[in-house]
């Protein structure tokens, strides 16, 4: 069993390692972002309704906070053809729309994206 001071360094050394790979982290995270937007405006482009102006609003924005790499991933309801987002991916409450797959990306992004986390930290902890 591991005395409290030991498990404190542990937790410090942690920190430093999270905080050092932090630019390498959101290369990886960005990279998935970039996956993920790829995929999303290639359904919207293959969409017989919905093919013209979403592929071109669908975005990705970074949100930093301290130790955290964040990305959002989809319309813009900015841009053109950013509203029809909702009825993309959701449909509506009388029908029609819905025909996007919002998980189907992330499910085959998310194993990716892991490994390349686990390839890239496995090496500093």
């Amino acid at each position: 069993m591991a005395d409290d001071g030991t498990l404190r360094g542990f937790a410090a050394d942690l920190g430093k390692v999270a905080s050092s790979a932090l630019g390498d982290v959101d290369k990886v995270v960005k990279k998935g972002a970039q996956n993920l937007k790829e995929d999303y405006a290639a359904q919207a482009s293959a969409s017989t309704h919905f093919g013209d102006g979403l592929p071109e609003a669908i975005t990705y924005d970074s949100f930093y906070l301290p130790g955290r790499v964040q990305y959002e991933v989809g319309p813009d309801k900015w841009r053109r053809g950013g509203a029809l987002g909702n009825i993309f991916f959701f449909g509506t409450p009388r029908g029609g729309g819905g025909t996007g797959d919002i998980d189907g990306p992330l499910d085959r992004e998310q194993p990716r994206m892991m490994k390349a986390l686990d390839d890239l930290l496995g090496g500093m902890l």
